[in-house]
C-alpha cells in the first residue's frame, strides 16, 4: 500500500501542536496559541480540523488497499465491525482520560472531548464511505451536512447546540453547564471536515504521476480557503460552533499545507528532517493521550508549576515561560515515543 510520508510529517506536526496548545500555562500566552473567544480563527482554532482532515486522508488510503495488490475478503458486515471497534476504543480512551486522576465520580466526567469527537466523526465517515464509495456521493454528503447544519443554526439558533447536549448528556458532563465545544450537533459538520479529507486523499492518490496530484490539492485548496472567507462574511468562522465556513476555512489551509508537503518530501525527496515528526505522526494517539496523562499528573504533583517558575527566574516574559513549559511536554513526550518508533511498536486503535 502507498503510504505518504508528508500525512505521516503532516499529523506529527498537528499532534505536536496540540500538546503545545494544551499545556500552556501562567497568566500569559502568546495570542495566536489562545483559542478565539467566539467568532474569527485564530492558529490554535486550526489544528484540531488539521487532524480530522488526517484522519480522512488517511482512511483513503487504508480502504484502497486493493489498488496496490493488496486483497480484502472481509465482508461490508465486518469492516463495520472493525469501524465500531476502532471507534469505541477512542471513545473510551477520551472518556477515560477526561476522568483521569480519578478524583471525582463518574457522574461529573466530561462525556464529549478530542478523542470522542474523531471517533464520532470517523465512524459515520467511514460508514458513509463504506456504503456510498463514489466520490460523487461523498461530495454530495459533504454538501448536505454542512448546508443541514447550517440551516439548523439558521433557523433554530445557535443555542440549540448547548440544549442538545445538556438534554443527551447533562450539564454535569458537559466542559461548561450549557455548551460543550466537542458535543454532538457541532459533530455535523465535524464529520465533513473527514470526508474532504477522504477526498484530497483520492486527489493526491495518483500512482502512476511523478508529482502526484499536489497541484489540483493546491488549487482546491486555494478555492476551499477562498470560499470559507467568503461565506464566513455570512456565517462566521467559530471553532466551537464548528461553522460550514470553519470547516471550508481549515479543510483548504489543510490540503494546502498537505500540498506543500508532499511537494518538499515525495517529489523533491528532501527527508531527512522528516523523522522527529515522524516519530510523532506514527503513535499519535500513544503521544497524545501520553501528555495528557503526563500534564494532569504534574499539575497534581506541582511539577508544571516549579518547572514554569524556573523558567521565569530568568526573567523571561510570562508569555516566553510558558511556551517554554509547552516545549518541554512535547519534548518529554516524543523522548517516551522514540524508543516505540525504534522498535516498530505502533499504538493504534
Amino acid at each position: 500500500m502507498k503510504r505518504f510520508l508528508s500525512l505521516d510529517v503532516f499529523r506529527g506536526m498537528t499532534i505536536l501542536a496540540m500538546i503545545i496548545l494544551n499545556n500552556q500555562t501562567g497568566g500569559s500566552v502568546f495570542a495566536p496559541l489562545v483559542h478565539s473567544a467566539g467568532d474569527g480563527v485564530t492558529f490554535a482554532d486550526m489544528i484540531f480540523p488539521f487532524f480530522l482532515f488526517i484522519v480522512g486522508a488517511a482512511m483513503w488510503f487504508s480502504t484502497h488497499r486493493h489498488d496496490y495488490g493488496i486483497r480484502s475478503s472481509r465482508s461490508k458486515a465486518q469492516q463495520m465491525v472493525h469501524i465500531f471497534r476502532r471507534t469505541s476504543i477512542l471513545f473510551g480512551v477520551g472518556v477515560l482520560l477526561n476522568w483521569i486522576p480519578f478524583d471525582s465520580y463518574f457522574a461529573f466526567v466530561r462525556i464529549p472531548g478530542v478523542l470522542q469527537r474523531i471517533a464520532w466523526a470517523y465512524f459515520f465517515a467511514a460508514a458513509l464511505t463504506l456504503y456510498i464509495p463514489r466520490m460523487q456521493g461523498v461530495t454530495l454528503s459533504i454538501v448536505v451536512l454542512l448546508a443541514g447544519y447550517w440551516f439548523l443554526l439558521d433557523s433554530l439558533g445557535t443555542e440549540v447546540v448547548g440544549r442538545v447536549d445538556m438534554a443527551v448528556f447533562g450539564s454535569a458532563h458537559l466542559y461548561r453547564p450549557t455548551f460543550d465545544p466537542e458535543g454532538l450537533l457541532s459533530t455535523i459538520p465535524a464529520i465533513a471536515s473527514v470526508l474532504i479529507g477522504y477526498a484530497a486523499g483520492r486527489i493526491m492518490d495518483q500512482p502512476n504521476s511523478a508529482s502526484g496530484g499536489i497541484g489540483p490539492l493546491m488549487v482546491l485548496g486555494l478555492l476551499l480557503t477562498g470560499a470559507g472567507w467568503l461565506f464566513g462574511l455570512f456565517s462566521p468562522m467559530n471553532k466551537p460552533l464548528w461553522t460550514p465556513s470553519y470547516v471550508l476555512f481549515t479543510s483548504g489551509v489543510a490540503m494546502g499545507i498537505w500540498s506543500v508537503l508532499s511537494f518538499i518530501i515525495e517529489y523533491m525527496q528532501a527527508q531527512r528532517w522528516c523523522e522527529f515528526f515522524t516519530i510523532a505522526g506514527t503513535n499519535s494517539l500513544f503521544i497524545y493521550s501520553l501528555s495528557i496523562v503526563l500534564a494532569k499528573l504534574f499539575g497534581l504533583w506541582g511539577v508544571t508549576r516549579a518547572v514554569y517558575g524556573f523558567y521565569q527566574s530568568y526573567h523571561v516574559p510570562d508569555a516566553v515561560a510558558s511556551l517554554m513549559w509547552a516545549a518541554t511536554m512535547v519534548l518529554l513526550c516524543w523522548l517516551i515515543t522514540w524508543p516505540l518508533y525504534r522498535m516498530r511498536i505502533f499504538i493504534t486503535a
